[in-house]
């Protein structure tokens, strides 16, 4: 299902622009939009679409969705109540950029990009971020732009516990020689259907497996091989919600696996259910 381009009201005199919904459901089309968008669900229960990852969510929960990330949300109150929700909406392609490229900003800036794939909000820290919101929606002009850094301030501080909501994130930290982070990722990225393995990568790095596995560990948070498995992963998961895949085991080969007891133990560990039990709710989601 191709996701529609929406196109975010933003008033002409705002940098940040907050909007709070209260419906009988949320926008049930699979869409994205150029700005990124910190949603925090007021009432309501469901699943969120993001990419091809599935989410539950319940009140109270705030996620993050990058821009231009295909989303959709659907709620399963069969009751008849309604759903609310407050959104923060911004865009990194105007004037906020060049604010947040200054040396004081920056680092928010660095956050944002880090974080591009999205993110739930872990449950230890929604009434933090719950209390920024409400500040930030009560706020007007040069003090909502204030407390929009501050918003943003108060995620990087708890950057370390977050979870990207599609595949996996990139960070950007330099290593020995200049060599970044990113681009060992971009050719784990690149490669992840072949059989690489820890040396190969490790040797890209000029670095001993042992070190390699250190400066991964620290600079992504996950280790190699976890990193590998998320990146097949998603690749499986595309491939499954797409209605021409032939059987299970060509989805686990096309998407670097070399057996389909592995594939389905791993994808099982990443994503919560069995392969074919994805592939069915995937598509009850989409067409129910």
């Amino acid at each position: 299902m191709k996701p529609i381009q929406y196109n975010v009201p933003v008033p002409k005199d705002r940098t940040v622009f907050v909007q709070e919904d209260i419906l009988d459901k949320f926008y049930p089309y699979m869409h994205r939009h150029v700005e990124y968008q910190i949603i925090w669900i007021v009432e309501g229960f469901g699943q969120l679409l993001v990419d091809d990852n599935l989410h539950n969510f319940q009140k109270g929960d705030i996620f993050l969705v990058g821009s231009n990330q295909a989303h959709v949300f659907k709620n399963e109150d069969t009751s008849g109540g309604v759903v609310q929700s407050i959104s923060v909406f911004f865009n990194l392609e105007g004037a906020l950029v060049n604010m947040l490229n200054l040396p004081e900003l920056h680092v928010l800036l660095e956050f944002i990009s880090n974080n591009c794939r999205g993110f739930r909000v872990p449950e230890q820290h929604l009434s933090q971020i719950r209390r920024r919101i409400e500040i930030l929606k009560k706020s007007d002009r040069m003090d909502q732009l204030v407390n929009f850094f501050y918003l943003l301030k108060s995620l990087n501080m708890v950057s370390s516990d977050l979870t990207p909501l599609s595949g996996v994130s990139h960070a950007d930290h330099e290593v020995m020689g200049g060599f970044k982070i990113n681009t060992l990722c971009r050719y784990i990225e690149d490669n992840f259907k072949e059989n690489i393995s820890l040396c190969d990568v490790a040797e890209k790095a000029n670095l001993t497996p042992q070190a390699f596995c250190r400066y991964f560990k620290k600079s992504t948070g996950k280790t190699f091989v976890s990193y590998l498995n998320e990146v097949r992963v998603r690749e499986a998961c595309r491939l499954l919600g797409n209605d021409k895949y032939d059987c299970v085991s060509i989805v686990a080969y096309s998407s670097g696996f070399n057996s389909i007891t592995n594939f389905n133990r791993v994808f099982r560990s990443v994503i919560g259910t069995s392969p074919k039990e994805y592939a069915i709710n995937y598509k009850n989601f989409l067409y129910q």
